[in-house]
């Protein structure tokens, strides 16, 4: 439609002679500068997402341990919204299995919506949601692959989708390179009040860093081959956290904590 009108303009343009006074072509011309601009603004307002996901495309860690990913979902409208979550799966590895936690449950490998009404998450206008969502990828001990593709949408218009790729364990030659034992357990306790605990299988000058929901820092343990990290946890505020397993410098392998 835009282009439509582009070319309309020109040719009005070529229509006049040279003895035509530039003012009378500002006024003949205004109008259908002005539909332009106005076509071109609610172009951009059908292209406009009313829903904003953070979290990393890339998940690393131990094949033999169930790899998971955690996106923070924010509703950047000024009304709240019942938002389903959508798995595609682009690519995988025959014998593993991918599965996702949203709504009120996990579901799981064979659900590729999340179900009304158990599957939807009411997000008020302006707020995210950091603790709902995971995105799990299980290659039962196998050196493989997964890419998945999660989108959220407010019900019912799922043209009003955003999405976000997760490639688990999607570069076998580095992990080979870095140790294929490397890992996390689950948090536990988790949710922990005053102290949780967490079995890792890690190479020499690994550490764990806890992360908080806004991406600081606010502990960091430094490890060496594989045992069991006992964390405090009194000295935290409440709400969520994440364990991040890093390897040469590298994030691979997440874990969440709830602290209560």
């Amino acid at each position: 439609m835009t282009i439509f009108y582009i070319k309309k303009l020109i040719s009005i343009f070529l229509i006049f002679d040279e003895n035509k006074s530039i003012m009378k072509r500002i006024i003949v011309l205004l109008p259908l500068t002005v539909l332009i601009f106005s076509q071109i603004l609610l172009i951009n307002q059908a292209q406009a997402q009313s829903i904003e996901l953070i979290g990393d495309s890339y998940v690393y860690g131990n094949p033999a341990m169930p790899l998971a990913s955690h996106i923070i979902v924010r509703n950047v409208t000024s009304n709240s919204l019942d938002v389903r979550c959508q798995k595609n799966i682009i690519d995988t590895t025959a014998g593993t299995e991918n599965y996702f936690c949203w709504g009120t449950s996990c579901w799981p490998p064979s659900t590729y919506i999340s179900p009304d009404p158990s599957g939807i998450r009411t997000i008020p206008a302006g707020y995210a949601d950091s603790t709902n969502f995971t995105g799990y990828y299980d290659a039962f001990g196998k050196q493989s692959r997964a890419i998945v593709e999660y989108c959220f949408y407010p019900l019912g218009n799922i043209s009003d989708s955003t999405c976000l790729t997760i490639h688990f364990n999607d570069n076998i030659t580095s992990i080979e390179e870095m140790q294929p034992q490397t890992g996390l357990n689950e948090f536990y306790p988790n949710p922990s009040v005053n102290k949780t605990s967490i079995k890792y299988v890690a190479e020499r000058n690994s550490q764990l860093d806890i992360i908080d929901i806004l991406g600081n820092k606010v502990k960091s343990f430094d490890l060496d081959h594989s045992g069991v990290l006992d964390i405090r946890t009194s000295d935290l505020s409440s709400g969520i956290y994440f364990g991040n397993l890093v390897v040469h410098k590298r994030v691979v392998a997440v874990k969440k904590l709830i602290i209560n």
